[in-house]
């Protein structure tokens, strides 16, 4: 089995409600990680698996799977921490052996209990537990209360003739439901004969329709029942009794306002489907909706949501526009008074603060709505993935890997013991009441250990990572710690008090935990004094021409860091440098306390900035030139260890070889040498005839190409020859009776004497010029950096392709495929689209395999440069390689 089947094979275990990262596979697998990540994005390509989010990138396999195995409810708490511990109980309640639990959901109305029975039935249906053909049967007991016979015969069923106007007998709901969930709301409402009926039916599971006496009817129906009011005064105490897992859902005002925000965005998405038409909502009409009085809850929300986009979508049609529009001066009054809540307005601009951005678009794939994802941010094993991936994306090596990640974890417990102080009151309603406990024994035992208090922070932050560790052990997911090694060198007290703790968390939740955990508690229990972060005294701004490519450098390096390190000026091409000089002296002038600037900048032009600055500011400034995204990197990482700016000016300097500026002379123009090596025994004779007749048959591009004589006898002198015009130029080809013995195309001679033979070398001569002229040409006019040898990189790539693809091409086709592909990369990788390809379908279905061929290769491509490759792309290529026309 190849290996991308064995990813693809393992993958299949991998849903999207519970997917898997190229890390955790790679782990299951033993094999790499870089090689998993690209077999995953090869089945990405091919159809065969999905991937999902950025922090980190999940896969999950696309292989068509039992409708039985979607789990709703899982997606449903990710979006609604606080209904976590609902979610765990309605689990714990379907997977109770043997047929499951009774639930009574309660909660105010409009909280979301009938969702939620939905979502239980959706959970119980990928868990087997129901029969696969089984219903999901609602009914709401308030709709026959003043009738309380019709109520239970419902239920129960009738028998003919159990009262006046019963005619006929009538199937009861429980008998209906058989083998699947009954959804039984406003059970407050079932009168007290008809609880007793029920707990009958819950004890023995058995039951009669109504007016039934001879004979008893069995189901096997899981229940759950939903109520509004009080159990203890509306429902009788022994029916209360047979119904252990009463599920309390909170209303919408407990369940914060990110949870009410990610609900805004679920039901305007919602919208969108149904309607089949993006909706366009301004920053004040989703502040408003945050912030009004919902005094129904959820079933409020989303019915007040329905109204705006009815009434937009009337004047949608009416005016004929493109999008549907929702303004805050269109919101009836209730609604815009959110717009004015004094308790929330600080919390409300907090989550949506002021933007460039007036209205946040919605269709159903995605949206520009930004949703706070707080247990993400908490989750260092995310984090790491995250850093991990981005580190390996733009190539750093092992040793930059190593001090970023140690840079990373530092900054996360750093933010755990600080003086501000942290708000416990919601921790319990994020994490749940076991994992709070947890945390509290957890700090209590190494307090002990350790002799010093833990603070508050320290236990918030540690309820919080406890909360996904567990996660993560259930998903079974690894746990994996790359400083492990040093902190227990470093650290071996807190080392030895993380694994007493270890026991605690194994005891309270059944779970098996590796030293890898105890390497990530004993960070939590670093003291204040060791926690001190060094303040950065080099401020690291990087200017480049262009619309964002320097704000494109810094923010890649901050979020890459986790700080605000680098500042970013982008300079347009029509803009004076004077203008772009007196910004930066102005954001330089406005700091409270200034510091020393390592300024970088893509082109030498600038570098005169440095000395324009230093005569107005009493400041160090020193400037590099030529910068890339690893040299931003370079410098704000030793500038936010602390570093001065001459370390920070030599350690980034040194990247790769990069020398600071000076005024450096015209590089020698590189022009290329070719030569054709005639041969045979004395170097005389049929050689010099060969050269001659060569010569007056080839176009020789004004003697950059050179034929060469050489005698085949005097090994030590063939072969002092063939290395010293391999070090001035190239050798294209041989010609002569005998075999080179050097790898080059070889002529005999009467294929020499031939006019359509010579063509083929007159091709090789012009193949090497047209490369030649793409490197003093092109080269030069890329974004690529490095674009001579991305050149070379693709001529070798090329080659090899052809060779396996299609070896008969002419060179003329090479030298235009790899201009496409140069310049292809080139957009790429300044995130640009490329072009559409047309007769998409008849096209693959023509090539097949040679497509195949193509997307297999393009993978070099994408793990060397950090790009993807799109399909369409794919298509121009193998078109190249089969001299399709792209028509």
């Amino acid at each position: 089995m190849k290996r991308i089947d064995k990813v693809a094979h393992t993958l299949n275990d991998y849903t999207e409600e519970k997917p898997v990262t190229a890390t955790e596979l790679a782990t299951q697998l033993n094999i790499t990680r870089a090689n998993v990540s690209s077999d995953l994005n090869q089945l990405v390509k091919i159809g065969k698996a999905k991937k999902t989010g950025t922090k980190p990138v999940y896969f999950f396999s696309t292989t068509p799977k039992k409708a039985t195995e979607k789990n709703s409810l899982d997606d449903f708490i990710q979006k609604s921490p606080s209904l976590f511990h609902c979610g765990e109980q309605a689990k714990a309640a379907v997977l109770y052996p043997p047929h499951g639990m009774h639930i009574l959901l309660t909660g105010e109305t409009g909280v979301g209990k009938s969702m939620f029975a939905e979502l239980i039935f959706s959970y119980a249906t990928s868990q087997k537990k129901v029969k696969a053909d089984s219903e999901f049967v609602t009914f709401n007991c308030a709709d026959y209360a003043n009738n309380p016979q019709l109520l239970v015969g419902s239920i129960f069923g009738i028998l003919k003739g159990a009262y006046t106007g019963a005619h006929d007998d009538r199937v009861g709901l429980l008998e209906k439901a058989n083998g699947g969930i009954l959804f039984l709301d406003e059970i407050h409402r079932l009168p007290p004969e008809g609880q007793e009926m029920l707990f009958t039916f819950i004890d023995r599971g058995v039951y009669r329709r109504l007016g039934e006496t001879n004979s008893e009817r069995k189901a096997q129906v899981l229940l759950i029942c939903a109520t509004t009011e009080d159990t203890s005064s509306s429902l009788l105490q022994t029916f209360i009794r047979r119904i252990p897992m009463r599920i309390e859902i909170p209303n919408l005002e407990d369940r914060g306002l990110e949870e009410r925000l990610s609900l805004i965005s679920t039901f305007f998405q919602t919208e969108t489907k149904k309607l089949q038409t993006p909706i366009e909502v301004s920053t004040n009409t989703i502040r408003a909706l945050l912030g009004y009085h919902c005094s129904n809850n959820v079933g409020q929300l989303k019915a007040d949501i329905q109204l705006l986009c009815a009434k937009a979508y009337s004047q949608f049609i009416a005016r004929q526009e493109e999008t549907i529009k929702i303004s805050s001066y269109e919101l009836p009054h209730y609604i815009r008074e959110g717009l004015y809540n004094t308790e929330d307005r600080k919390k409300i601009w907090f989550l949506l603060p002021n933007t460039n951005t007036r209205f946040f678009l919605f269709d159903e794939e995605e949206t520009t709505l930004m949703l706070p994802n707080d247990t993400k941010g908490h989750d260092i094993y995310q984090i790491i993935e995250q850093k991990m991936s981005d580190m390996e994306r733009i190539g750093l090596d092992l040793s930059q890997t190593s001090e970023i990640i140690e840079s990373t974890i530092t900054n996360y417990y750093h933010s755990y013991n600080t003086d501000s102080t942290v708000d416990l009151t919601n921790l319990e309603q994020i994490v749940g009441s076991e994992i709070v406990a947890t945390a509290n024994k957890v700090c209590a035992k190494a307090s002990r250990l350790l002799n010093f208090y833990l603070s508050d922070n320290v236990r918030y932050g540690l309820a919080l990572h406890l909360y996904n560790t567990i996660q993560r052990v259930k998903r079974g997911q690894t746990i994996s710690n790359p400083r492990i090694s040093e902190i227990k060198v470093e650290h071996p007290s807190l080392f030895d008090a993380a694994q007493h703790c270890l026991s605690i968390i194994e005891a309270d939740f059944s779970v098996q935990l590796p030293e890898d955990e105890a390497g990530f508690l004993a960070l939590f229990f670093t003291p204040n004094e060791n926690k001190t972060k060094k303040h950065s005294t080099v401020e690291v701004i990087v200017v480049a021409h262009g619309e964002s490519t320097a704000t494109s450098m810094a923010n890649v390096v901050n979020k890459l860091l986790g700080e605000q390190i680098a500042v970013g000026f982008d300079m347009s091409l029509d803009e004076k440098p004077i203008v772009t000089l007196t910004t930066i002296k102005d954001y330089l002038s406005a700091k409270d306390q200034l510091k020393d600037v390592l300024l970088l900048v893509d082109m030498g032009s600038l570098i005169n900035f440095s000395d324009e600055l230093q005569k107005e500011l009493t400041i160090q400034i020193r400037c590099i030139e030529l910068v890339s995204t690893l040299h931003v990197l370079e410098a704000s990482r030793k500038a936010s260890l602390g570093h001065g700016l001459n370390e920070v000016f030599e350690s980034t300097v040194n990247i790769r070889g990069l020398s600071s500026y000076k005024t450096n002379t015209p590089a020698e123009d590189k022009t290329i040498k070719l030569y054709i090596l005639t041969l045979c025994t004395t170097g005389e004779g049929s050689a010099q005839l060969i050269k001659k007749m060569l010569s007056s048959r080839l176009n020789l591009r004004g003697g950059t190409c050179e034929i060469v004589s050489l005698q085949l006898t005097d090994a030590t002198l063939l072969s002092e020859t063939i290395n010293n015009l391999t070090r001035s130029g190239k050798i294209i080809c041989t010609v002569g009776p005998f075999e080179s013995p050097i790898t080059t195309p070889h002529f005999s001679i009467s294929e020499a004497l031939d006019p359509i033979k010579t063509q083929k070398i007159q091709s090789l001569i012009d193949y090497e010029i047209s490369f030649e002229g793409m490197r003093t040409n092109i080269a030069g006019m890329l974004e690529y950096e490095h674009g001579e040898k991305l050149i070379a990189s693709i001529r070798e790539w090329v080659e090899t392709m052809a060779h396996e693809i299609n070896p008969t091409i002419s060179y003329e086709i090479k030298v235009g495929l790899a201009c496409h592909v140069v310049c292809m990369i080139d957009r790429l990788k300044q995130g640009k689209n490329v072009s559409s390809f047309p007769q998409h379908i008849s096209f693959q279905e023509k090539y097949v395999k040679e497509i195949a061929c193509v997307q297999k290769n393009t993978q070099f491509l994408e793990a060397y440069y950090a790009i993807t490759i799109p399909n369409d792309e794919v298509f121009y290529i193998t078109a190249f390689f089969m001299n399709e026309s792209f028509i």
